[in-house]
């Protein structure tokens, strides 16, 4: 109990919280009534507990939770405040920076550097300045000439944090101030859902924007001598281990002792990862208690007093912290060791929660936006399992085993960190906790052997190679058993996304099971624990669903039938490099589809095939893999039209297909896909249809659910276009069983050819009517899509146009009645 109350630090650490959590609620008034209310209820609380436990000055700390929680909604909103340059250019412009240079990193071909207090030039047309705020539908409806008449203008702005590429191997030192010049750009913001968002992930780091540098100059050779001594050090191990150690442990001890990933093998990384042990390639708190402690141990029987003991190991722990560039896990347990090692010394209790809370607000307090990272969560999350749950499972069942004691510490991290897991990452290594055990206990040895044979290395070589004994050896014990784990059967359980409430209803069955651990309670309480398996619950989905994803400059459609069949159509992009791996998968899997039925093929140019290719590339023969979900997605049936028109790109997806197990399947006019309510009529090519274009014989399908009506053109062409246009008319001037059962209007379009002016004439749609008009194309390509004339032609019919670049994923949900379009960016 400190000042007359329990752990204050983890009331002060709720109050921010809270401030953060309503970052949303933009009515000042608002806030300020929930901080006077609280401040009253603060006075009268700790006026009213004063009388019965002690002095009022005992809970003057209350006072500090309105100031917190305050402060907690302002750091959020400011952090979340788009940077003040966002309004100057849309993608990317030239520019100059001048800032003083805060980190280093080596990445293969590329220097990265971080620069701070940045003031910033950009060079920016005059007409680039007054276009600003308008949709691209208005800025692709101005004349043409108007856009070429432009002046150059500067203007100078300020940011914080910038990383600058640069393929230079000039020597730069920490706290020189470096003039660049160079394009700068703006971070992405993730367009579908289970895209990573890079836009958040830097923001949250603080980091504004990035800079393909041109030219890098030093200003100013003044720099921090401390600082670059540390990242000397760092360089140097790094070096060692390249030379004591075989390429791939070296880039393994890199990553778990200094947290440089630049050669790490990606293999082996997703080979880990793959298992749930990846983990152990971030610096953790492990490394920073091991380095610490063994510090604190070697001075005191050095015979130095406890004082300059700890004041010697909290430097060097905190200068381990910077040579690692503080890493949230690196964060954290540096301010708990700090924490542990003062408490030592002034003769007070450790407490793990009031630690916990203490470098949680620490961290949250410099960017409230970890909130949204994974290890952020992963990490405090692990501790409050340690200092929860841990406990109360020792105590229920009192085991004094070093092996079951393992298991009761393993299943209580898994416990609190399962729903975290599983909502960032949508699958779960089922044989993690078993791995975890086998692979932990070594990990000590690991990095006390390589912290060691770093030090030796860097003063003698052949010193650092003996000291690295056995390490190479216990490495490839761990990729051993991580082979074996990833040929187990079942190894990995898709879950998908879970719900917030679902996660929410989680956790208070935790903290319930908390709360009733006391007397007879204890025991019975344990039942509820085999309630937390509502967070795989996954609800049957009633309705069709169909979502048009951002797939940059291309397309692909994913179509999920109440039934439960899953069709894909097309998928592929040109101006985004490996769109299967982080485009198509990730929505895949954030949905916990691990199978696709059929994946419909419209024509087999690259911006409508090189994703799937990737998907396919990836899978295992069919054939012969069991119906377990294997980390990969499964295609079952690949459905291309049928045409005469067959080129290589065509006759290898076949091939390609074939390889893998999968069943091919051609369509052409007339072909029928029915799946109970769900009708896909195939509507071109016709038998024998003769062309020299891909465009041309592109699948158009009439998709049918109730009332609902889609149509999907893919690429189609004028002359596709008019034999289409001709089979509908036929279906509003005649009735006959002879005619294909198809909408004579429809819901929704997608828009053919991604918006060119050469496609869906105004003909076609005074047939079509449709009410929604999607475009998938890519941001500022150079096809000018979508097209000025396209859009006005589509205004003209009253449509409702959304285009990928501006909504991200479109998705469209009906019960065959009703429909509700929501785009993935408001």
């Amino acid at each position: 109990m400190l000042l007359g109350i329990k752990r204050p630090l983890v009331w002060l650490f709720l109050a921010y919280m809270s401030g953060v959590g309503l970052y949303k609620v933009k009515t000042g008034v608002a806030i300020i009534i929930v901080c006077i209310v609280m401040i009253l209820v603060v006075l009268w609380g700790s006026f009213f507990w004063s009388k019965r436990k002690g002095k009022l000055i005992h809970f003057a700390f209350l006072l500090g939770l309105p100031f917190l929680f305050g402060l907690g909604y302002l750091r959020m909103n400011q952090q979340l405040s788009p940077a003040s340059m966002d309004s100057a250019f849309s993608v990317k412009i030239n520019g100059t920076i001048s800032g003083h240079l805060d980190m280093i990193e080596e990445k293969g071909q590329y220097t990265i550097l971080t620069l701070k207090a940045n003031s910033i030039t950009l060079e920016q047309s005059s007409q680039e300045l007054l276009s600003q705020g308008q949709s691209s539908q208005e800025q692709l409806s101005q004349d043409k000439s108007s856009q070429e008449q432009s002046e150059y203008d500067s203007k100078s702005y300020f940011s914080n944090k910038l990383t600058i590429y640069s393929t230079s191997k000039s020597t730069y030192k920490i706290g020189n101030i470096l003039f660049v010049s160079g394009q700068i750009v703006k971070f992405q913001k993730a367009s579908n859902p289970g895209q990573f968002n890079q836009y958040q992930y830097n923001k949250m780091n603080n980091i504004e924007y990035k800079v393909n540098a041109k030219k890098i100059e030093v200003l100013d050779e003044n720099y921090s001598w401390f600082h670059h001594l540390l990242y000397r050090i760092k360089k140097k191990f790094v070096e060692v281990y390249q030379e004591i150690l075989p390429k791939k442990d070296a880039g393994l001890m890199s990553a778990m002792i200094l947290g440089d990933m630049a050669l790490l093998d990606d293999d082996i990384k997703e080979l880990y990862q793959q298992n749930g042990i990846s983990h152990i390639l971030a610096i953790s708190g492990l490394n920073v208690s091991l380095l610490g402690i063994s510090l604190f141990q070697l001075l005191r029987k050095a015979r130095i007093s406890i004082l300059p003991s700890t004041i010697i190991s909290i430097f060097i722990i905190f200068s381990y912290g910077i040579l690692t560039n503080f890493s949230v896990s690196t964060n954290r347990a540096v301010v708990m060791l700090i924490l542990f090692m003062i408490a030592g010394v002034i003769g007070r209790t450790y407490d793990l929660l009031s630690a916990t809370s203490l470098s949680a607000l620490i961290i949250l307090i410099q960017s409230p936006m970890q909130i949204y990272n994974a290890g952020f969560l992963l990490s405090f999350g692990a501790m409050l399992g340690i200092a929860l749950i841990y406990p109360i499972l020792t105590s229920i069942i009192p085991i004094k085993n070093i092996f079951l004691d393992g298991l009761w510490l393993s299943i209580s991290i898994q416990c609190m960190t399962f729903p975290i897991i599983v909502y960032f990452f949508y699958e779960f290594p089922l044989y993690s906790v078993v791995i975890n055990m086998i692979i932990l206990p070594l990990s000590s040895i690991i990095v006390l052997m390589g912290i060691i044979a770093g030090i030796l290395g860097c003063l003698y070589l052949p010193a650092g190679i003996f000291a690295i004994g056995c390490v190479h050896y216990i490495l490839s014990f761990y990729e051993i058993v991580c082979r074996i784990g990833s040929e187990l059967p079942g190894k990995t359980f898709l879950t998908g996304r879970p719900s917030v409430l679902i996660v929410i209803t989680y956790y208070s069955i935790i903290l319930l099971f908390i709360a009733l651990n006391n007397g007879i309670k204890r025991k019975l309480s344990v039942i509820l624990l085999s309630f937390l398996i509502i967070i795989l619950v996954k609800f049957k989905n009633i309705d069709f669903i169909v979502t048009f994803l951002d797939m940059g400059q291309g397309d692909g459609i994913i179509m999920q039938t109440p039934a439960g069949t899953t069709f894909l159509i097309d998928g592929g992009s040109t101006d985004i490099k490996k769109v299967g791996q982080y485009r198509l998968e990730p929505f895949l899997k954030v949905n916990g589809i691990w199978e696709l039925d059929y994946a419909i093929v419209t024509h087999t140019d690259a911006d409508h095939v090189n994703g799937l290719k990737e998907l396919i590339e990836a899978m295992k023969d069919t054939s012969n893999s069991s119906n377990l979900y294997e980390g990969n997605i499964v295609i079952r049936h690949l459905i291309l039209p049928n045409t005469s028109f067959i080129d290589n790109s065509y006759t290898e997806l076949i091939t390609l297909a074939k390889s893998k197990g999968i069943e091919v399947l051609y369509i052409e006019k007339g072909d029928v896909i029915q799946d109970s309510a769900v009708t896909i009529t195939c509507l071109h090519p016709s038998h024998g249809y003769d062309t020299t274009s891909k465009n041309a014989y592109s699948t158009v399908l009439s998709v049918s659910y109730g009332q609902f009506d889609l149509l999907l053109t893919g690429d189609l062409e004028a002359d596709g276009e008019e034999l289409v246009m001709k089979e509908l008319q036929k279906n509003v001037i005649q009735k006959s069983e002879e005619l294909l059962k198809v909408a004579t209007d429809y819901d929704v379009l997608k828009v053919a050819h991604h918006g060119s002016k050469y496609s869906t004439f105004e003909e076609f749609l005074n047939i079509v009517k449709p009410e929604f008009a999607v475009i998938s194309c890519g941001k500022e390509n150079s096809y000018g899509h979508p097209h000025a004339d396209l859009l006005k032609r589509l205004e003209k019919v009253g449509s409702d146009i959304r285009i990928t670049t501006e909504c991200g994923a479109i998705n469209i949900k009906t019960d065959g009645e009703e429909m509700i379009v929501e785009n993935f960016l408001n």
